[in-house]
């Protein structure tokens, strides 16, 4: 078990999947059709007015 934790083929923890709400979905949909690579202040932008961090 500690090889799995600390050897060189250690694994990291699963995220656990963010439930979006159907507002949230819409917005997201529209944002990536317009661009596909959100990022930089775009993407903090996005997150913050749909109060989700940047990696969700």
């Amino acid at each position: 078990d500690t090889l799995l934790l600390h050897g060189p083929f250690a694994r990291k923890p699963k995220r656990i999947r963010t439930a979006f709400s159907p507002s949230q979905l819409l917005r997201l949909e529209r944002a990536f059709e317009k661009n596909h690579y959100v990022v930089g202040a775009e993407r903090k932008q996005l997150a913050n007015s749909l109060s989700l961090s940047e990696t969700q």
